[in-house]
């Protein structure tokens, strides 16, 4: 070891562990589903085999007396490992995962034709996916317009050298930018579009959310009042709710393409350090919980529909509101319900780029107006 020009030894220097950063490892992988027909069957009947024809090393099926035959998968850097009742997955969304969907940096190298780098931010609302990426610009008529109307509402109300670098860097000079789109322009036409472009028939971006208006009849009391029941209460009707049929709101959640990060079978989580200890359940996913695992064998238990030989599976819905507000000085605000699938880790549904919050509803905002007697 040469030393250096002041005489010390030239010693390697590290950092202090707490300043070493570590690096996430990939989930744990699932075999893929194998014909039955497949497997050995010289295997003596002491011995559990999983779907892929290896032996379990936990002996899960043990652990679970009567609750039927469980299978687990490898166990991962970190000694956990899973178990699923009966058979593994058809598809499993961490099978597919990769370095740059557990963490993220702008030295990060981005994973050669990924889709989700490659669509545009705008992608993850609605559930016509195809016609965001030919009509980008709609409600509008071309591109043109698209992009000086979006500069419009998206610029502070007093114009700055910013917001005329912005005008000729990213509307003027874009690709798609003609001049003779721009005959016969109205602002006030154009901005008429975007108002009425919900209601429009063509313009399936939009209309494919399906909002509707209805109205809410609440029971209230009525001082020095006594009534039999609450039916013969008065009512206060509130006007301007509107909503989403949930049923429409699932399906177009499934249709997005953050579906592909959905578990479609919940599994029980273990960790297992030491192999002379038994190991530890680990409930960290709503898809890892006992009442998921309990409304999934229900649902597998009961009869399929004649002729349907699709995979059935538990659509996990959780619901959140909490009032909004839409500006930065003043009292305008909303209070939306929002509506996420349980089905997506938390890790991707906490990040706001997933665009995993689906709105289900506006409540509108009551005020009530106590009259004085004085």
């Amino acid at each position: 070891m040469n030393p250096r020009p002041s005489g010390r030894p030239n010693r390697q220097i590290r950092l202090p562990k707490r300043y070493r950063d570590e690096l996430p490892v990939l989930p744990i992988p699932v075999p893929p589903p194998v014909d039955q027909d497949e497997l050995p069957q010289d295997v003596p009947q002491d011995i559990e085999m999983d779907v892929d024809g290896r032996s379990s090393e936990h002996g899960s099926h043990a652990e679970h007396p009567g609750q039927g035959e469980w299978l687990c998968t490898d166990v991962d850097a970190y000694d956990l490992f899973r178990e699923y009742r009966h058979s593994f997955p058809t598809y499993d969304p961490e099978n597919s995962a990769y370095f740059d969907a557990l963490c993220d940096s702008s030295t990060f190298q981005h994973v050669d034709g990924d889709a989700d780098y490659e669509r545009p931010w705008y992608a993850g609302f609605g559930q016509s996916l195809e016609s965001i990426h030919n009509n980008y610009f709609a409600p509008f008529l071309n591109a043109t317009t698209f992009r000086l109307m979006t500069w419009f509402y998206n610029s502070s109300t007093s114009k700055s050298l910013q917001d005329l670098d912005h005008l000729v860097n990213e509307v003027i000079l874009s690709d798609d930018f003609c001049r003779d789109e721009l005959q016969d322009f109205n602002a006030s036409r154009e901005a008429k579009r975007l108002e009425q472009a919900q209601g429009d028939p063509t313009s399936s971006i939009f209309s494919s959310d399906e909002w509707r208006e209805a109205s809410v009849k609440i029971c209230l009391p009525c001082e020095k009042e006594k009534f039999s029941s609450e039916a013969d209460a008065p009512e206060f009707k509130v006007d301007g709710l509107y909503y989403r049929k949930p049923l429409d709101v699932l399906k177009s959640a499934y249709e997005e393409v953050a579906a592909k990060s959905f578990h479609a079978k919940p599994y029980k989580l273990f960790w297992q350090p030491d192999d002379d200890e038994p190991p530890e359940r680990i409930i960290t996913e709503l898809y890892t919980s006992d009442a998921m695992l309990q409304e999934h064998e229900k649902l597998q238990s009961q009869p399929r529909e004649p002729g349907c030989n699709l995979e059935t599976v538990v659509a996990a819905i959780m619901l959140w509101s909490d009032s909004t507000h839409l500006a930065s000085f003043g009292n305008a605000s909303l209070w939306p319900v929002y509506m996420f699938i349980g089905n997506q880790s938390k890790y991707i549904r906490s990040k706001p780029t997933s665009f995993a919050a689906h709105h289900l509803a506006y409540i509108p905002k009551v005020l009530f107006f106590l009259k004085s007697e004085t």
